[in-house]
């Protein structure tokens, strides 16, 4: 690994927030010819890709659109990301414009935005499609030991990415008691059962979801429990 990879591995893995992320990533895919980025997980379950978005620089009109739209089910890019845990060419990404007119009308999209090659590294864990980072610029001229480079780089950024999005977000904190009341919640029980457990009032109870909810700015208190779940703030 050469030293100009390793200290700028090292910066990554240093960042604490995503505007860092944004800086260091940005600055170095830069040095291979790229101009911008998204980085996304795989959606699950009934999450779709706004949910799975990790970071993004640069194009932006184009990122909201596509992921406003849902265009990812119709992207060759991340289907190719299925087939191969190494990185391709935008290019090799293939599809059927006849049979496939969705997919052709998306790439033509992307085109009058000014996208229209790059190099995609897919992430993939324990065997599994887990996200992918997609870079934007052209990759013809780019070296086997580059491409390389660039796979190194993205996944330490991806890794980063997650470690950093499984943090609280500063200010997002809740207290012990919320997190027991929370985690009774999560088990099934009332606010009457949660009552008769710790000793307090239905109200007060009541009282502490809605200010966790406040605290972690959620719509209800279902999304209350899950967020805190996600967050790691409380466990079942």
């Amino acid at each position: 690994m050469n030293a100009d990879l390793t200290t700028t591995i090292k910066a990554i893995q240093q960042q604490q927030d995503l505007r860092g992320m944004l800086g260091v990533f940005r600055a170095a895919i830069a040095d291979y010819g790229f101009h911008s980025f998204f980085i996304a997980g795989v959606p699950t379950g009934d999450l779709d890709i706004t949910d799975t978005v990790l970071l993004s620089g640069g194009k932006e009109e184009w990122f909201a659109e596509y992921v406003a739209n849902g265009y990812v089910r119709h992207d060759p890019v991340a289907r190719q990301c299925l087939h191969t845990s190494m990185p391709f060419d935008w290019d090799d990404a293939p599809y059927d414009p006849v049979t496939e007119p969705e997919m052709h009308q998306m790439i033509q999209l992307a085109a009058t935005h000014g996208l229209v090659s790059g190099l995609c590294v897919p992430i993939h864990i324990d065997g599994a499609l887990a996200g992918a980072v997609s870079l934007m610029g052209d990759p013809k001229g780019l070296k086997e030991q580059q491409v390389l480079e660039l796979h190194m780089l993205s996944l330490y950024t991806y890794g980063q990415l997650r470690y950093l999005h499984s943090q609280p977000e500063p200010g997002r904190v809740i207290s012990e008691r919320e997190a027991e009341v929370l985690t009774w919640v999560a088990a099934g029980k009332t606010a009457s059962d949660i009552a008769e457990i710790t000793g307090l009032s239905p109200r007060t109870i009541n009282q502490h979801c809605e200010n966790a909810q406040r605290r972690l700015g959620t719509s209800n208190r279902v999304h209350t429990v899950v967020e805190a779940l996600r967050l790691g703030m409380i466990t079942v």
